[in-house]
């Protein structure tokens, strides 16, 4: 499939001119269809602004390069054509316009789904040539978003997937391949960095700006609850239901009501000025308040070995003593002149890791990404007052310390070790690949890494223990430890 095919984007909506400009860019006669002659309008108003930045030889010819009609039937019948759909997301809209497509074109175009939750192979089984429909689902802002998830169906000829990943990497994009199955991969698997933040909400474990400051302190550019408002919560919540519906209403993607309640409300998220924050010109910032430190501690012992504890404490600079060899209960840092002990979370409470220590105080910190970047990080305490000798300990590292409930696997341990299980069920079905999943999560999300590459830099065995440690506690099945991340933990 060569860049001199013509192509046929059908939607001129937000999706569609994102599609129309990239190829175009790429050297491509476009044809953009949409039955609203205004929408027209305004998508080539917008693509020629967009393309002067960068192509003005090309926006002042755009005349010669794209054509806009508004039914499919007015377009010129070229054969080779590849159609993309980008319309509403709806079977009998989608199939309807692939009817419409293969009938002008003929047999022998490509049909191309943007979908991002149906099944490409419901789709295929509505036209006339099943054989030949591909989903090619792009992330917006589609000129910007390096992601293609390119997506076969089970009628889906293995010439014509190629064909379109080699076509997307042509284009600039980093193709992730994909078996049709609910929410692909990004919607699938980033389902748990939105459900597990508004659990913790629902359980009252913290705030939704305490959650996104940790989760932002640990390495991602944005927290769930600013993401989900900038999405729009009604879209956010109209996937997670959707994935929901098509895992036979798994617990793993069951809907929050906290979100569903402001979507009722009309709250959805910044483009109505409201969401899980105000968006008013005189709202104030959810800026959650940090545990104040004490004093920087003199010396602290740091017993077994842990990357994260060595990293925070090289960061701080304060002396430490090293006991290679640690017992039972787990490494640990201890602030000698206060009795205190840090570990970082593997599940268990701080409760529960008192109990272990001979009722020792202890406070559990939670997990990074990065602890050689982290700015932030939660924690909860065995005994009141605690949290104030660390957060002088790890304020001395330029990290905040967020008081949070005690519970098992905190913020981020318990967020990523559900958003890592789902990775691992999504390559046990064969939907992808590790490298696929974590190129699709990094490029789609905008993670700092991939969800196997997390497990490999914590341990396959860490993440397993959060989640028995969750499951102990839950009896969830968002909890319930896929086989391939068990074998992996305990070979």
């Amino acid at each position: 499939m060569t860049t001199t095919i013509p192509i046929c984007v059908v939607g001129a909506g937000t999706m569609g001119r994102g599609i129309a400009q990239i190829a175009l860019a790429a050297g491509h006669r476009v044809s953009l269809v949409d039955p609203q002659e205004d929408q027209l309008h305004a998508a080539r108003q917008e693509i020629s602004k967009r393309l002067a930045r960068r192509r003005p030889e090309l926006a002042a010819a755009l005349g010669e390069h794209l054509g806009t009609f508004t039914s499919i039937e007015a377009t010129p019948p070229d054969s080779d054509t590849l159609v993309i759909e980008a319309v509403l997301e709806s079977l009998d809209v989608k199939t309807a316009v692939f009817q419409a497509a293969a009938a002008h074109f003929g047999h022998g175009c490509v049909l191309a789904t943007n979908t991002s939750s149906l099944s490409v192979t419901a789709i295929a089984a509505g036209t006339p040539v099943p054989e030949r429909v591909v989903g090619m689902h792009f992330f917006n802002p589609v000129p910007v978003m390096k992601l293609v998830e390119v997506v076969s169906g089970v009628q889906t000829e293995p010439a014509i997937a190629d064909q379109i990943a080699d076509l997307a990497t042509s284009w600039g994009k980093q193709v992730a391949r994909v078996k049709s199955a609910p929410g692909f991969i990004v919607n699938r698997v980033a389902r748990g960095f939105y459900g597990e933040a508004l659990r913790l909400v629902e359980e009252q474990v913290s705030s939704p700006a305490t959650v996104d400051e940790v989760i932002r302190g640990a390495g991602f550019r944005m927290g769930p609850f600013e993401l989900m408002d900038l999405i729009g919560n009604d879209v956010n919540a109209a996937v997670t239901r959707s994935v929901w519906t098509a895992f036979n209403f798994d617990r793993r993607f069951e809907p929050s009501r906290i979100q569903d309640e402001l979507v009722a409300a009309g709250h959805y998220g910044r483009k109505r000025g409201h969401g899980f924050y105000s968006y008013a010109d005189d709202a104030e910032p959810g800026k959650p308040v940090a545990v104040p430190p004490s004093d920087t501690p003199e010396k602290v012992v740091l017993t077994g070995d842990c990357g994260q504890l060595s990293t925070l404490l090289s960061r701080s600079a304060v002396e430490v003593d090293r006991v290679s060899d640690s017992d039972s209960a787990g490494p640990a840092a201890t602030l000698p002149n206060e009795g205190i002990v840090v570990v970082v979370t593997r599940g268990r409470t701080a409760h529960q890791e008192s109990a272990v220590r001979d009722g020792a105080p202890v406070v559990v910190i939670d997990r990074c990404v990065d602890a050689g970047a982290a700015t932030s990080i939660a924690a909860a305490a065995s005994h009141p007052g605690t949290p104030a000798a660390v957060a002088g300990l790890l304020a001395a590292a330029g990290v905040d310390v967020y008081e949070v409930d005690d519970v098992p696997g905190l913020v981020v341990a318990r967020t990523l070790a559900v958003i890592a299980n789902e990775a691992w069920e999504t390559a046990l079905h064969g939907v992808a690949t590790p490298d696929d999943i974590d190129v699709a999560m990094e490029l789609g999300t905008n993670y700092p890494v991939g969800p196997f590459a997390w497990t490999r830099d914590w341990g396959s065995s860490t993440v397993l223990e959060l989640l028995d440690q969750l499951w102990s506690t839950y009896h969830d099945t968002r909890y319930r430890a896929n086989r391939l991340l068990r074998s992996a933990a305990t070979s």
